[in-house]
């Protein structure tokens, strides 16, 4: 099971374990409480239930983009021909897994050419390699796709790199 999906299942399982409190406190109140405060009771109860379940998502979701926050680097000749990196994120295409590198590239210079982007492993050894061919003025930036084989899956182990 990839990390993804991992944290996928964790955060349903969290879910139907809050959901499973909410029911609980729902029918505690329900039996406790008299018909007066029923409805007060069950509003706090859901409240709790709710905040608890936002914080549980909002950490999960922080530590999903912690945990895939790479680092580019970039070439000194592409340097050198005034093209800086901007945000980084990777992501997963239709058919492979965490395979697609979306850079934000901001152009100082006139530039046409193919931009490549290569992946290695914790070993330092070549796993992936996509080129895109670019077209863009001096001063322009946008984001550039580079998509891997469906079997190259980039981690926070991998080194990047943009030439």
């Amino acid at each position: 099971m990839n990390e993804s999906n991992n944290l996928n299942f964790q955060i349903a399982n969290g879910m139907m374990k809050h959901t499973r409190f909410l029911l609980f406190a729902i029918a505690f109140s329900l039996f406790a409480c008299n018909s007066s405060t029923i409805k007060e009771k069950i509003n706090q109860a859901g409240d709790v239930a709710g905040q608890t379940a936002g914080e549980f998502i909002e950490g999960a979701s922080k530590g999903v983009q912690k945990a895939f926050d790479v680092k580019v680097e970039l070439s000194e000749s592409l340097k050198s021909k005034g093209i800086e990196l901007g945000k980084s994120t990777v992501s997963s295409d239709s058919l492979g897994t965490d395979n697609l590198l979306s850079q934000y590239v901001i152009f100082n210079q006139d530039f046409s050419g193919a931009l490549t982007a290569r992946v290695f492993d914790s070993s330092d050894k070549e796993m992936g390699r996509a080129a895109v061919e670019v077209v863009a003025k001096q001063k322009e930036a946008r984001f550039i796709d580079f998509r891997f084989d469906p079997r190259t899956n980039i981690d926070s182990k991998c080194r990047l790199n943009v030439e």
